[in-house]
């Protein structure tokens, strides 16, 4: 059975003004969480903030979005180091990495780019919450890790935009998806699904080159 590393990262953000061109987010906090085959966080936890190596000053509206203030980036530990801690916490290579939204796998990928690290997982192993929620839940549209946390009635663990906190929270909506029925099975299978009728509706429709 998949077991999952649960991950939240809190990203820098742009100045609403005087923006370089060049700029992109960086990966200023990290907190993870070790979940089991049910999806129950274990006490395998790892939280760092981690200091931005191309923009280490941050804007004065990451402060109001995230919380994190200059003096904890400024103290912070290397993406590198974050890195080694997390795939030391996977207890085997298909350990699935999971976060709440794709953003972090996207964000984390350009940051290694541009560090010139390794990406540290395998890319097809990450389990986009926010969607499989959705899809379980039968939604219009993405709901936030709050609306899921309160209209399920899990007891919130710490604060919104700490990392930590919000890896555990999404953690535990994952161990109550599971509980409800839902399977790494049935992802796949909706995946299939998804890419089968993606596959009819492009013979469908114009020829396509590759």
């Amino acid at each position: 059975m998949a077991t999952f590393l649960v991950v939240d990262f809190e990203f820098s953000v742009p100045r609403s003004f005087g923006k370089p061109r060049a700029w992109f987010q960086e990966i200023i906090e990290v907190g993870a969480v070790l979940a089991d085959q049910s999806g129950n966080p274990t006490d395998q936890m790892y939280s760092a903030f981690v200091k931005p190596q191309f923009w280490p000053r941050l804007a004065e509206e990451s402060y109001a979005i995230t919380g994190i203030r200059q003096e904890d980036v400024d103290g912070g530990v290397g993406l590198d180091s974050t890195l080694i801690r997390l795939q030391e916490m996977s207890p085997d290579k298909d350990t699935w990495l999971v976060a709440w939204g794709d953003s972090d796998r996207k964000v984390l990928s350009n940051n290694c780019e541009k560090y010139g690290l390794n990406y540290p997982f395998q890319w097809d192993l990450y389990l986009d919450l926010a969607e499989a929620y959705k899809r379980f839940r039968h939604l219009d549209k993405r709901a936030s890790l709050k609306r899921a946390i309160e209209e399920n009635e899990i007891p919130q663990i710490g604060i919104l935009h700490s990392a930590l906190d919000d890896a555990i929270n999404a953690a535990q909506v994952l161990a109550w998806m599971i509980r409800n029925g839902w399977s790494m099975e049935s992802l796949e299978m909706e995946n299939q699904e998804s890419k089968a009728a993606s596959s009819i509706k492009n013979s469908n429709g114009k020829k396509q080159y590759i």
